[in-house]
């Protein structure tokens, strides 16, 4: 059925249904006139009069008509919520000694690296055709590598022996250097047995007590200090 309002007969006044609504019933029940047009209600400009009957008739339309248009709008799917990747953290860069071979590239020591030859004492120990075969490089050329780092690691091994010759162990006090049997009497004397003793003293005190020298007391006890803790 379609929409019509409800007018009255001036004569004899029942009701019956007019040819369409007025503008100011329009107005009243909210709706525009563009909104009239487009949900197809019918309006009749010569009619005056005006039913409080046909504002609720319109109100109660246009709620249907809303209810209608909102139930018909397609469902928008719930857009994801966008998940951003932590940044990645920077590789930690390795420590590697290979740079300390002569005429090596650094290329080549990220070939290395890459491979797992991380140092050169891995690297003395690599056979050149496992080299070879790992990194792509020509035979010569890895058995030139793996020379250079065995010669690298006989001439540090060499130098540490060396170095332990040159340096003895300081484990008791007559082993510091520039001290005499006098100076070891005196400390002894005073009940200065070892070298942690001998660290813990008062420098002044001691050597206006020995004679002997502050200033090589307190090289003494620097070089104590110094040594590593067994």
């Amino acid at each position: 059925m379609a929409l019509r309002p409800e007018i009255h007969s001036p004569k004899t006044k029942q009701k019956r249904h007019g040819r369409g609504f007025t503008l100011k019933e329009l107005k009243d029940a909210g709706i525009s006139l563009s909104d009239a047009r487009w949900m197809a209600i019918p309006i009749d400009r010569r009619r005056s009069t005006h039913y409080t009957d046909n504002v609720t008739i319109l109100k109660e339309y246009f709620e249907r008509i809303r209810k209608l248009s909102e139930e018909s709008k397609p469902v928008k799917p719930k857009e994801k919520p966008v998940v951003r990747e932590a940044p990645k953290p920077a590789p930690t860069p390795v420590e590697t000694d290979l740079t300390e071979l002569p005429q090596i590239t650094k290329k080549i020591v990220e070939t290395l690296v890459a491979v797992g030859i991380t140092n050169i004492r891995s690297l003395s120990t690599t056979s050149p055709r496992r080299l070879a075969r790992l990194t792509d490089l020509k035979r010569a050329r890895a058995e030139k590598l793996v020379d250079a780092a065995k010669r690298h690691v006989r001439s540090e091994s060499r130098a540490v022996r060396e170095e332990r010759v040159q340096k003895p162990k300081i484990s008791e006090l007559k082993h510091l250097p520039d001290i005499s049997r006098d100076d070891v009497r005196r400390l002894k004397d005073l009940g200065v047995t070892s070298l942690d003793e001998l660290k813990s003293e008062n420098t002044r005190d001691l050597s206006l007590l020995t004679g002997i020298p502050e200033s090589r007391i307190k090289e003494w006890i620097k070089i104590i200090r110094q040594l590593p803790k067994e």
